[in-house]
C-alpha cells in the first residue's frame, strides 16, 4: 500500500505510466487495486482514497480539472459552483460528461475549451489538474470580478503567488488585468474580498486587516466605521463569538462603531449590508 499511495503524489491521483515510471510494477499496481488502497479511473487513471471527488470526477471525463474547482483543490478559496469544472482540448473526443452512480461527484461538468491543454507530467498524457496561473486566467474570464479576486488574495495570502507574478501574468491578459486592479495582499478571508470589491462599486473604500487598538479588524471605512465578517470556521466556536464579542464592545467604548456580518449575509443578503454601510456613511457616523 505505502509505495503505490507514496508514488500517487499529494494529489492522490497519477497516470499508469508516471506510477510505472516510478517503479511501480504492473504485479504490485494490481495487488494495491485489489486490495481496495486505489483504484482505477478510465483505465489509466489511479487514485487513492483520499483523491478528491471533484479530481476523480475530471479524471473519469476525460478531461482537467480546472478554474474554480482546480483553485479550491490548490488550497484557495472555494467558490460555490453547481458545476464541476474541467478544461479540454478543442478537438477533444469521448468526454464522458455523465458520473456512474458510485461516484460521490455527481455535478454536471463545465467545460472550458481550449487550443492548448495543460500537459501532464509524461509526454503525450494530459495533466490531472491545470496549473494554478492557468487557473487564475480561468477563473477571471468565468466566475463575477469579487469571486475571481477573493480567489486571487487567497492566492497572495498563502503565497501560491506573488504580487509581481500575479501582475505579471495579468499583464497579458486584460480580463485578468482587471481583476488584479482590486487584489490587496492583507485580505485575509474570501468574503472579506467580496465585500471590499463590493463596496468599492458604491465607491467606499474599504481597508482591509487593520489594526485599531490591539486589535485586527477585517475591515475600516473612514475612520471609526469597523466591518467584521464572519466564516464558517474560525468564528464557529462559542468561545471564539463570546472572544470576539468582547473585543467588539471595547471597541465600541473607545468610540468605534462596530458592524459584524455572517458569510451568509455577504453572499445572500448583501443589499442589506450595502444599505446599512451606506446608511451609516451619510449620517456621516464613519468619521469621528
Amino acid at each position: 500500500m505505502g509505495s503505490v499511495v507514496k508514488a500517487l503524489g499529494a494529489s492522490k491521483a497519477a497516470h499508469r505510466r508516471v506510477l510505472r515510471d516510478a517503479g511501480i510494477g504492473a504485479l504490485e499496481l494490481r495487488e494495491a487495486i485489489g486490495r481496495g488502497d486505489v483504484k482505477a479511473v478510465r483505465r489509466d487513471w489511479i487514485v487513492g482514497r483520499k483523491c478528491d471527488p471533484m479530481l476523480e470526477r475530471a479524471l473519469y471525463s476525460g478531461a482537467t480539472l480546472a478554474c474554480v474547482s482546480a483553485a479550491a483543490v490548490h488550497g484557495l478559496w472555494s467558490v460555490d459552483s453547481e458545476h464541476v469544472h474541467v478544461s479540454a482540448g478543442r478537438h477533444a473526443s469521448r468526454l464522458t460528461l455523465t458520473a456512474p452512480e458510485t461516484m460521490s461527484e455527481q455535478r454536471d461538468l463545465a467545460v472550458h475549451w481550449t487550443r492548448n491543454p495543460t500537459a501532464g507530467a509524461a509526454i503525450g498524457i494530459r495533466a490531472s489538474i491545470d496549473g494554478l496561473p492557468r487557473v487564475l486566467v480561468q477563473i477571471a474570464r468565468c466566475q463575477p470580478v469579487e469571486q475571481a479576486v477573493a480567489v486571487c488574495d487567497s492566492a497572495l495570502v498563502r503565497c501560491k503567488v506573488s504580487l509581481p507574478e500575479l501582475r505579471a501574468l495579468a499583464a497579458s491578459d486584460p480580463v485578468l488585468r482587471r481583476v488584479v486592479e482590486h487584489v490587496h495582499p492583507r485580505a485575509d478571508s474570501g468574503v472579506e474580498s467580496i465585500a471590499r470589491v463590493r463596496l468599492a462599486r458604491r465607491g467606499v473604500l474599504m481597508v482591509p486587516q487593520i489594526e485599531v487598538d490591539g486589535h485586527r479588524v477585517d475591515g475600516m471605512i473612514g475612520q471609526r466605521l469597523l466591518l467584521q465578517f464572519d466564516g464558517f470556521g474560525p468564528h464557529s466556536s462559542r468561545a471564539q463569538r463570546n472572544k470576539d464579542l468582547r473585543e467588539d464592545q471595547r471597541l465600541v467604548r473607545k468610540g468605534y462603531l462596530v458592524v459584524r456580518f455572517s458569510r451568509d449575509q455577504v453572499m445572500y443578503e448583501w443589499a442589506m449590508i450595502e444599505s446599512t454601510v451606506l446608511s451609516l456613511m451619510a449620517q456621516g457616523r464613519h468619521n469621528w
